[in-house]
């Protein structure tokens, strides 16, 4: 299977499977990010924002997840970039080989950390570049998403 890794240091990685990509993640388990529209997904540390020692705030991940359309909030640990099957075909709401525009996630990759290293890539605007270190600086000081519990009432 071939997917991508971008880690906690802002690194892109393609692999083939050569390591398990849940073992990356980490062992509390894994959380789909949805990318509305596109034939891949984001999985991140389900707890990882609960243990900043072990998994520090992926700045570089989230900005591209936002940019790929995920919600803008702070992500941690490894972000992993997989195949996936949007539409409800035979394979239903599966991962899919592999790792559908590997280019596109290259691109936007290094569109973002031009961006956060103060430029602004060619094609896009400087705006654009602004709003991803504002992406950049909620991913690194924002709060932690907050988890609502409804009370239920059994009979």
């Amino acid at each position: 299977m071939r997917y991508a890794i971008i880690s906690p240091e802002g690194e892109l990685t393609h692999h083939t499977g050569d390591i398990d990509w849940n073992q990356v993640i980490g062992v509390e388990g894994k959380a789909r990010v949805h990318l509305p529209g596109a034939a891949m997904t984001g999985w991140v540390n389900d707890c990882g924002l609960l243990d900043p020692s072990r998994y520090p705030r992926n700045i570089v991940g989230a900005c591209v997840l936002a940019t790929l359309r995920a919600r803008i909030q702070p992500y941690a640990g490894p972000v992993v970039f997989t195949g996936w099957n949007p539409d409800n075909t035979p394979l239903g709401l599966t991962e899919i080989e592999p790792l559908p525009e590997p280019e596109l996630l290259d691109m936007v990759h290094g569109d973002v950390v031009k961006a956060l290293a103060g430029q602004t890539p060619r094609q896009l605007s400087p705006s654009w570049a602004e709003q991803m270190r504002e992406i950049a600086e909620h991913a690194r000081t924002g709060p932690v998403p907050g988890l609502t519990i409804r009370a239920v009432t059994l009979r």
